[in-house]
């Protein structure tokens, strides 16, 4: 039989028109179009920052790789000349110590001379910021063998290099390495 308390336009339990919410308000369409809008701005700006966007070169990263590949190779045989002398701290007198620096900075300085003949000709500011380079490197040398010179002496000399823009010179030598890829041509650490 039928239960004539139950009406027919009366939701039964579990019916769809019993979970019905209340419509939205303007300011919910507007927080919730705002927070879409937002999210797809965000996804497309790191879509174009991943896969769009290019930076082009970092400051004194050299466009033409050819110096950067031959200065790898140079640097790094003369890195392992220095790297198979005996460690300079490790020297029992000031003078001995001073001597396997200048064997390094014989090294070092037939790098740099190397080095230069690579540098290409008539390409301006990357022949310039080169230069540069290959210029400070001179200068770092010159601290060392100061250095070295002051160790024979006094065992108490402390060596210390030229500035360049307020930092230690080997900063710019490492950074201008590093940015062209060329960690080779970093400043040694057989005298720090």
């Amino acid at each position: 039989m039928i239960d004539e308390t139950t009406s027919a336009s009366e939701p039964l339990p579990g019916d769809p028109a019993d979970d019905a919410r209340p419509p939205l308000t303007r300011k919910q369409i507007v927080a919730r179009t705002a927070g879409l809008a937002f999210l797809v701005g965000a996804f497309g700006m790191w879509m174009y920052a991943f896969f769009i966007y290019d930076p082009g070169l970092m400051i004194d990263e050299l466009a033409d790789r050819t110096f950067p590949k031959a200065a790898e190779q140079i640097c790094a045989a003369a890195q392992s000349q220095v790297d198979a002398l005996p460690a300079s701290n490790t020297s029992e007198t000031a003078a001995a110590r001073a001597d396997v620096i200048d064997q390094a900075n014989a090294d070092l300085r037939r790098m740099v001379e190397q080095l230069r003949a690579q540098v290409p000709d008539g390409q301006g500011q990357v022949t310039t910021g080169i230069n540069d380079w290959l210029t400070d490197w001179s200068t770092y040398i010159d601290d060392r063998q100061a250095y070295a010179d002051g160790l024979r002496v006094s065992f108490d000399t402390r060596f210390t290099e030229s500035v360049k823009a307020n930092r230690q010179i080997s900063r710019a030598i490492d950074s201008f390495a590093q940015v062209n890829r060329m960690t080779s041509c970093m400043t040694p650490g057989d005298v720090g």
